[in-house]
Parts: structure tokens; sequence; C-alpha cells
């Protein structure tokens, strides 16, 4: 029984580092090299699943790719696995980068790094929210058991420190094991970096119904929970830049919940924008804004966040009038596509059609990207996979920016 347990063991390492061996191969490869220069970025980390390129070009580029869900059903990755165990999480974090460089032809940048990652909900774990883990699925916060259920619970909220509270620990550890994993592999483990703004954060603590309500009858306590969270994820971000002994990262402004009709741009001026311009201050750069809501009236304010390097457009966003509103500022867009309405229920025509609406509004007004992931399985993976190949092809078509051969 020894000799077999020590023979697997074995045969896992050798496996780890042939995926290894693999994709350092991928990212030092001529394809991918030639790819570098569609992004800004391309030498910054993403530090998270789902890579988004802060484009260089005023003539578009393209990438595509699965959710984790997508990934955990295409490739028989085991989610409570690879969100449980450090060597589960970066052995098919490589599996699915070498399986979207083979079957998506895009101009992705692949970089020698690994990440640890918890999803969406790691930076409100680190406060105390509860967190479950669905099958084939991200970890969520359990909604159903807000950490502050009532306005007196504002006390309750944790403390931020790297390997105390919630995912905190488990990220901790997974950081440490990762980098005995990769030692003389080439690639560099990133440490874990909170990627929600203040206002989401708020959102997975309070619930967004009960938040929105606040706003309305209590803004005080809005105000006091805002700079809880505020001060905490400033916290994070010096704690990480002192445990690595690297400088401050670029933030990430994920606020899935900031856009219409759930909110007035006059409520984000009042209780979201003065905490993302405090945190741009600590921070000095911020990589990406990101709402999925329908922001249109709200670009006009987030111009103002400073060093703000890349502005997310949802599917349901005006794509003209973003390209007006940035046009001369230096901020890329992110436009990302809808899955369903944009990809598995259209043509190929109707695709293509869609792609150059995109390309009229933004070619040589500002830099863009447009992005096609966040796909899952809903019919079946042949049925599925051959809508996102139909996009791809319709996307090269387009766009002319396929690299390799």
């Amino acid at each position: 029984m020894k000799r077999k347990r020590v023979r697997m063991q074995h045969d896992m390492s050798d496996q780890m580092a042939d995926v290894l061996k693999r994709y350092v191969a991928l990212c030092e490869s001529p394809e991918n090299e030639s790819n570098r220069r569609f992004w800004s970025n391309a030498d910054d980390p993403w530090l998270i699943e789902r890579w988004r390129g802060i484009s260089a070009m005023p003539t578009g580029a393209f990438t595509l790719a699965l959710d984790i869900a997508g990934y955990a059903t295409v490739l028989g990755i085991d989610t409570a696995d690879y969100y449980g165990r450090a060597e589960a999480q970066l052995h098919e974090q490589m599996r699915y980068h070498l399986w979207e460089h083979a079957n998506l032809q895009c101009n992705r940048f692949f970089e020698k790094s690994a990440f640890v990652s918890f999803g969406a909900c790691y930076s409100a774990s680190l406060f105390g929210a509860q967190i479950e883990f669905p099958a084939g699925q991200a970890p969520w916060v359990n909604m159903k058991k807000p950490l502050i259920a009532e306005r007196r619970d504002l006390g309750k909220m944790q403390t931020i420190e790297l390997d105390a509270h919630g995912l905190g620990p488990r990220a901790h550890a997974f950081y440490q094991r990762m980098l005995e994993l990769t030692a003389g592999s080439g690639i560099t483990v990133r440490y874990p970096t909170v990627i929600r703004g203040p206002y989401s954060v708020a959102t997975q603590l309070r619930e967004t119904t009960n938040l929105l309500m606040d706003m309305l009858d209590d803004p005080p306590f809005v105000h006091a929970l805002m700079r809880r969270i505020t001060d905490g994820l400033k916290r994070h971000a010096q704690l990480r830049a002192q445990f690595i002994g690297e400088p401050i990262a670029p933030a990430k402004l994920f606020n899935d919940e900031v856009g219409r009709p759930m909110m007035s741009r006059q409520l984000y001026e009042e209780f979201v924008l003065p905490y993302e311009r405090e945190l741009a201050a600590l921070h000095g750069r911020v990589h990406y804004w990101h709402s999925c809501g329908v922001t249109d009236e709200f670009y006009e304010s987030v111009r103002t966040i400073p060093n703000l390097e890349m502005m997310h457009i949802g599917p349901w966003s005006n794509v003209a009038l973003a390209a007006e509103v940035f046009a001369g500022t230096g901020i890329a867009l992110d436009i990302c596509v809808n899955a369903t309405g944009d990809v598995y229920d259209r043509t190929p025509a109707e695709m293509r059609r869609k792609l150059e609406s995109i390309k009229a509004a933004c070619d040589g007004r500002v830099k863009y990207a447009v992005r096609a992931d966040g796909f899952q399985i809903v019919r079946s993976v042949e049925q599925d996979l051959a809508k996102v190949r139909e996009w791809n092809e319709a996307a090269a078509d387009v766009f002319g920016t396929i690299s390799r051969e």
C-alpha cells in the first residue's frame, strides 16, 4: 500500500512538471510573443481567471475564454478540488490555459505566472462573509445569511489580515504551496489580490436591496460601511505589498451592482465614487473599472477616477457613446458581448454584424478590445463550442488580427 501511494505521488509530480513545462513553452512561443503587441499590460499580470488585456490598439483585438464552470464541464475539472487543494488549482489552471491556446484562436497573451483565485467572493470573505462552494461553480457568498443582516451588525466585520478570516488562510497556504510546486519552472506565483470595488463588497456583506434602501433612509450608515470596507481594502493592499516585497499593485474595481436600473448616477457619485477615487490614490493606477450593468450615464463620472487604464463596456451598454466619451482620455475599452444573446443564439451573419458595428464605432477613436468569455455549457459541449468557434471565425475575419498561421 505504501509503495502504491509513493508511486501515485511520483506520477502526480510528473504530471505537474509536464504541464508546467508545456505552459512555459507556450508562453515563450513565437505565436504568443506576436500577440504581445496588442496589449499594454502584457507584462503586468492579470492575477485572476478570464484574462483581460488593456488594448494598445485603436483598431481592435479580441479574446475568448470559458468560465470556470465551462472548463469544469469541458475538461472535467472538479471545482471542489480546484478550490480545495493548491495542487489541483495550479494543475488545472495550466491545463485550461493550454486548452484555450489550442482551441480558441484569438489575441490572448499568456504570461509566465500562476495565480491564487477564489473568484468574486474572496474580498467579502476577508471581512467575515459566509462562503458556499456550489458544485461545478466558483465559490460565492451565502446571501441568505448576510454578515450585516441588520444595521446594528456593522461591528461584525472582521479586521483584514492576509492569513486570517474567510478564505484568507486558505489563499495564503495555496500561495506557499504553489511556490514549492513551481520552483525552478520559470513560472512566477502571484499572491491573491482583492478585485471587488468597495460597493460590490458592500452588497455582498449587506445584500443589494437592503443597501439600496439604506442609501435612501440612512446615508450615514452607508458611509460608515463604505469607510470600513475601503479602509480594509487599503489595508489588504498594503499588507500584500509588504509580504511579497513589491509595490502596491494596480487596483481593479469590479462593480457589477453599479448601473441602471438599480442605481442612479447621483447615488453613485455620493456613495461609491469618492471611495473608488480614494483607492485609486493609494494604488497609483487602476487597471480596470467593471460593471456588467447598463452604465451609459456613469461614463462621465467613471472617467474622473485618477489613472484609470481600462473601462468595461458590458453587453447592454452603449458602445458608440463609450467611444465618444472616452476618446482622447487614454482609457481603453474592454467591450464584452453576451455569451447567449450575441453568440449562442446568433447566426454567423448576425455575429459578424455585431462585430462590425463595434469596429465602426471604435476604430481610430479609442483603444479597444472585444471580449467574449464567461461561456458555460448550456445545451451540450458540442453545440456550444460549435457556436464559440463560429464567433471566433467571425471575429478573426472582422478584425484580421490572428497572428498564428
